[in-house]
């Protein structure tokens, strides 16, 4: 089965955003479209130079951890299972069940049910914001991909730019969008190489910015997902048995009683679904967003064309940001639920990583991309 239209054209992006009935192959294909959009892009802009899409092909990749259902219900069991603690708080609950003479216990079953519940709900979040992010962006690149082609002076991707809502990106609007793109096209026609690097940073950290803010319901809903209230599930059943008198105390009393293994439960979420989230794999690297920022592999920190940023505006927004200097955080000091910590790592790490060459790679095995293009089953280690 041959995909329909180019590598980075409109129809790709429409019907790709089309598959509601397979996310986990439109996460692939998704992922798949922006390393074809980074690399044309790369040849109207120059390779040297890491854009937007190179950055959202790896984010995309590692997004799909989750939208597979793969590594994180192992590790949530484990932590749920393997927790003295909250082995001793469902101890207390059941006892309290078995006082009240409810015929109701939480065991292990009873804890990987929540565990599978949380994580089908969190992947489902995921799954929405990987594909809310690509159907607004796929189609505003595939456009400008077109208009660079025609462009000498700017006018093609004006007219791109000019078709986008004005207005801030937390009402719907897409300024810092119409902005990137004249970043781009100013990029593709300067000369001087300093400049073209600062100029691409911007445009990265603005569209980054847009992102982030689209996707801030989705981030905090899957730290914040409501694992507590899945964990009184069980106290809604017992309560049921009892006699009417006597079932809105005893569902009360078997809350409180729950509460400690409940708030275990929650702890141990959030721990894992914050070290899940605030992972990106990268060629070669895998970071932990709540740590400090590495200098890539035998690199600076920051490339030498970006180590001083000198271009006003570039300088301005990172100054906005605090993003000037290294980020400075130690491990699990970033809270990402919030959208200033993450812009100020986000942007730390545009930049550092913007020249390192690494990151234009693929994101799949040639097998991997043939098993995807045909539509089959996509083996091995994605």
């Amino acid at each position: 089965m041959s995909l329909p239209g180019g590598a980075t054209s409109a129809e790709r992006v429409d019907w790709i955003v089309g598959l509601g009935a397979d996310p986990v192959r439109r996460n692939l294909l998704i992922t798949q479209c922006y390393h074809d959009l980074s690399a044309a892009l790369a040849g109207r802009l120059g390779a040297e130079n890491a854009n937007w899409c190179t950055f959202a092909t790896w984010a995309s990749r590692t997004a799909g951890r989750f939208i597979r259902d793969e590594e994180v219900p192992a590790a949530f069991r484990e932590l749920l299972v393997g927790s003295p603690r909250l082995n001793a708080a469902v101890g207390r609950a059941n006892r309290a069940f078995g006082w009240i003479g409810a015929d109701v216990r939480l065991g292990e079953d009873e804890l990987l049910a929540v565990a599978r519940r949380i994580v089908h709900d969190v992947g489902e979040l995921i799954t929405e914001g990987n594909l809310k992010v690509f159907s607004e962006l796929g189609p505003v690149f595939s456009r400008t991909l077109v208009a660079l082609d025609v462009d000498d002076d700017g006018a093609a991707v004006e007219r791109v730019a000019a078709s986008l809502l004005e207005g801030e990106s937390d009402r719907g609007g897409q300024t810092l969008l119409r902005l990137a793109l004249g970043g781009y096209a100013a990029a593709g026609r300067t000369e001087d190489p300093r400049r073209r690097a600062a100029l691409i940073l911007l445009a990265n950290a603005r569209i980054g910015l847009h992102e982030q803010i689209r996707l801030q319901p989705y981030i905090a809903g899957s730290i914040d997902a409501p694992v507590r209230l899945a964990l009184f599930d069980p106290v809604d059943d017992a309560a049921a048995c009892l006699p009417r008198g006597t079932r809105a105390l005893s569902k009360g009393v078997l809350r409180v009683v729950l509460l400690g293994a409940a708030n275990e439960a929650k702890r141990h979420w959030q721990e894992l679904c914050t070290r899940e989230l605030m992972t990106l794999a990268l060629p070669d690297e895998t970071l932990r967003l709540g740590s400090r920022l590495p200098a890539p592999r035998g690199e600076p920190l920051y490339p030498l064309l970006l180590d001083p940023v000198d271009d006003p505006q570039t300088l301005d927004f990172l100054r906005r940001h605090q993003a000037v200097r290294p980020t400075p955080v130690a491990s699990g000091a970033v809270n990402w639920t919030k959208l200033a910590d993450r812009m100020r790592y986000i942007i730390d790490l545009f930049r550092s990583r913007q020249r390192w060459g690494p990151l234009q790679g693929h994101p799949f095995t040639a097998e991997q991309q043939r098993q995807l293009a045909a539509g089959l089953p996509v083996t091995g280690r994605l």
